[in-house]
């Protein structure tokens, strides 16, 4: 669906600005002090009259409140408890649980409905692991929190934007996202509006223009006025066709879902033809009901799916405690996955902080010092990056040459510039192959440039032009005089080449991609132990087509605008690549969208903490590692686990089918099933769900998890076969057949536990023990309770036979089934300490 124009809201009646704004003072929080006065009802046709310099009153403030104008928001990204509850309780396979209990019931067989206690004991866990999740989320969530900076009473203060009111005066600055749909005031900034409609390129917004929240400030500052909050605003009205939060396209989402359809399907039509020819072969209904419970309640895989919501949610309750914010169970899962990580050098391999290196003056201005004007345009250009903030340290931020209209600094330009009317001159600060694009005069300092590239530093260049700046500019013109160089010096982390070196050793291929000079870049990068740094491309002046065909084929990416990192990320997707990128910028929004898993800094900006699936709240890069390693430790585990349940799946389902064809009573009744329930799932699957491990993981879920669990059913049918063969010759009955057939399924189900665990260590040793121990106390004491008859010589002696081939065809089925599976994921999974 094409995305729709935002629509401006009216324009309200302006009041002329304050002819100082010098009485607005930074200042805490300030809570909202009750007055004598009761607020008055408020309503869109009072007379709403706000200058800047004062914002609204505590009274005003109040008013609104108590009319309901305030930016509240029904958007979340968690779950509610409500939704938490629903989505545990009434899933598709407790439906199916109850159905069958009430079935079972209504015969009067009540000790085959010993799996209903622990379906519900199962979802109560499921509920308070994600609501523990929930609440980790959300207590993260408040440290990272959208803010707003407001005027209200006369002084600045920084509030949450859920407590913005209608009419409030907001201050708006570079890598902020706009809290609610606003008219500029004062001021000048670019937005990104790509959020919304799709399109990425700038849009200037001058007083006047409407700015939609969900939107984002590249450049500039300015005052805007609140005209819509909460569900008003534009963007809460997209939020069913356009949603700014995207979730992470999870394998074991759509495996699951995909498991839960196939066999609802498989369970209502084998389950009634099962049930059919039960009645059909002489049994008498209670017995019908009894064996057909069985048979469904064994396809029914219902505690994997708490297994997996329970795992991701422990994952995140460990994660927070080492400043994570994961802002959706699965996008762990999709981090665990990645094979390509693509860095942004500023704030991730770099720690943010920047430092003048030197100042090499290459022309003196007629009048003023060329100091002087860095400080003039650090004043002007209302930036607060990290460029900047160097820029200030060293040369001072001069706001007395106030600028009659500037070019706000951008990613996509790479340059910013300002008319001063006073000086009757427009000077410009930036890359200087972009600000001397259209001229012959960057051959005349290219070697400068290149010489502190190699060196590892960013190179501005501080320029004069000829020509005004028109009152709402787009870009530079007129001859540009090149001024003087500064250097900038990077601060690599201290950890940046440990976590690089973990990936390496992970099999994750590290990309780089910046807007800076590839040069340099090149250099940081091999500071930091990038392997192929010295591969490195600039992109300035390449179509989205030449990007794309050079995707794959560098390692370091310089001069890379906003739209080309995402065009880098998409195309890196279609080579087959599960890639996760990282940033801090707004410049890095669109490919932190375009991800499969994005990450952002907590010190970064506030947009890119919003869209992001995790937010690194120390904003440590080496807390990477840490992240990967749970979500492969969850996914790798899942996985692992799942083939317990889906052995116990296929192998009632393979023989419904054979009971069916056969016209034999089905030979496990549920009660018998707790046997396996406990053994070989129960207890295993929530000790060997919790276990390190960091195998990078490949290949689909489903397959894998099935190619692992065909083998086990296989067996059971080859032994159920074989006793069927057997048992007329040796005189068994159809309860010592039923017998037998619990004792070998229980010990085929103990294989594959075997197998699952290796190779093993001293905890899964004690394990794999305890339920082989287990086993034999429930043989000798639960015999009644599970109704297992007592065995001749004869059918125990066919027992051993069977067990003594078992354990070989097993093996000799995993490895014929290896030979197909090896055909379609022939990579080898690398494993790291």
């Amino acid at each position: 669906m094409a995305k729709q124009k935002p629509v401006e809201p009216s324009q309200p009646e302006f009041l002329p600005l304050m002819e100082s704004d010098s009485d607005l003072t930074d200042a805490p929080i300030s809570p909202i002090v009750s007055t004598s006065s009761e607020p008055e009802p408020f309503s869109r046709d009072s007379i709403r009259r706000v200058t800047l310099a004062k914002g609204l009153s505590n009274l005003e403030i109040e008013s609104r409140i108590a009319s309901g104008f305030v930016n509240t928001s029904q958007h979340q990204n968690s779950k509610s408890v409500k939704e938490i509850l629903l989505t545990n309780i009434f899933t598709i396979f407790n439906l199916l649980n109850l159905a069958i209990a009430i079935w079972l019931i209504s015969v009067g067989s009540f000790k085959n409905i010993t799996f209903l206690p622990i379906i519900i004991i199962n979802t109560i866990i499921g509920i308070i692991q994600e609501l523990k999740a929930k609440k980790t989320m959300d207590s993260l969530s408040l440290l990272s929190m959208p803010s707003a900076k407001v005027v209200r009473n006369g002084k600045t203060n920084i509030i949450p934007i859920n407590e913005l009111v209608l009419d409030d005066i907001i201050i708006l600055e570079t890598g902020k996202q706009i809290p609610c749909d606003s008219i500029v005031r004062k001021g000048a900034v670019e937005v990104n509006e790509s959020l919304l409609t799709g399109e990425s390129d700038p849009v200037y917004k001058k007083p006047k223009s409407t700015l939609f929240a969900g939107s984002y400030v590249i450049s500039g500052e300015c005052y805007a006025k609140v005209e819509r909050i909460g569900s008003e605003n534009y963007m809460e009205q997209l939020m069913s066709q356009a949603k700014k939060y995207r979730r992470p396209k999870s394998e074991i989402m759509r495996s699951l879902r995909l498991l839960i359809r196939v066999v609802t399907v498989v369970v209502l039509l084998v389950g009634t033809a099962l049930f059919l020819k039960q009645m059909e072969i002489g049994d008498v209904y209670a017995n019908a009901v009894i064996y057909t419970a069985g048979g469904v309640i064994g396809m029914i895989p219902s505690g994997l799916f708490l297994l997996t919501s329970v795992s991701l949610a422990f994952g995140i309750i460990k994660l927070a405690k080492h400043n994570t914010l994961v802002q959706d169970l699965y996008c762990i899962e999709m981090l665990a996955r990645v094979d390509v990580l693509c860095l942004d050098k500023t704030g991730t391999i770099t720690d943010g902080t920047m430092k003048v290196k030197d100042f090499i003056e290459l022309q003196r201005h007629d009048k003023l010092n060329t100091r002087s004007i860095i400080s003039m345009l650090q004043g002007s250009l209302h930036d607060n990056n990290a460029t900047s903030i160097a820029l200030q340290k060293k040369f001072g931020k001069n706001k007395k040459n106030t600028a009659t209209s500037i070019l706000p600094f951008s990613s996509v330009r790479k340059y910013g510039a300002a008319y001063y009317k006073e000086h009757d001159a427009t000077f410009v600060i930036g890359a200087p192959e972009f600000i001397l694009r259209e001229s012959n005069s960057y051959d005349a300092i290219k070697s400068q440039v290149d010489a502190a590239a190699r060196l590892g530093y960013r190179v501005l260049l501080v320029a004069q032009s000829d020509k005004k700046l028109p009152q709402n500019p787009e870009h530079l013109s007129g001859n540009i005089t090149p001024l003087a160089l500064i250097t900038i010096e990077d601060t690599i982390r201290k950890d940046a080449i440990e976590t690089i070196d973990y990936f390496k050793k992970s099999g994750v291929s590290v990309r780089v991609i910046s807007g800076d000079n590839p040069l340099t870049v090149s250099k940081v990068a091999k500071r930091a132990g990038i392997e192929n740094a010295d591969s490195y491309v600039s992109l300035d002046g390449l179509s989205d087509e030449e990007v794309a065909d050079i995707a794959d084929e560098y390692t370091v990416f310089g001069r890379v605008s906003p739209d080309q990192k995402r065009i880098l990320i998409k195309r890196l997707k279609e080579l087959g690549n599960t890639v996760a990128m990282t940033g801090d910028g707004v410049n890095d929004i669109l490919a932190l969208k375009e991800a499969d898993c994005s990450i952002a800094m907590a010190n970064g900006s506030e947009a890119t903490r919003n869209i992001s699936h995790l937010v690194l709240l120390d904003s440590n890069f080496s807390s990477l590692p840490r992240v990967v390693r749970e979500g492969r430790r969850v996914i790798n585990n899942i996985q692992r686990v799942a083939t317990l349940y889906l052995t116990k799946t296929i192998f009632s389902f393979l023989l419904s089918i054979l009971v069916i064809l056969l016209s034999r009573p089905y030979p496990i009744q549920t009660v018998q099933l707790m046997f396996y329930d406990v053994l070989i799932i129960g207890i295993p699957s929530f000790y060997l769900a919790l276990e390190p491990n960091n195998i990078q993981i490949k290949g689909k879920f489903l397959f894998n998890v099935l190619a692992s669990a065909v083998p086990g059913g296989i067996l059971v049918i080859v032994n159920y076969l074989f006793i069927l063969f057997i048992a007329p010759r040796i005189g068994m009955s159809d309860g010592a057949v039923s017998t037998t057939v619990v004792i070998l399924t229980t010990i085929v189900g103990l294989m594959v536990l075997f197998r699952v665990c290796r190779p093993f260590n001293l905890g899964r040793r004690i394990l794999f023990s305890s339920m082989i121990v287990l086993f034999g106390f429930g043989l000798v004491f639960l015999d009644g309770l599970l109704e297992l008859l007592p065995l001749d010589t004869s059918n125990l002696l066919l027992i051993l036979v069977i067990v003594q081939y078992s354990y070989p065809l097993l093996n000799f089925i995993i490895n014929y089934s290896r030979r197909f599976r090896d055909f379609f994921t022939p990579t080898k999974a690398v494993e790291t300490e």
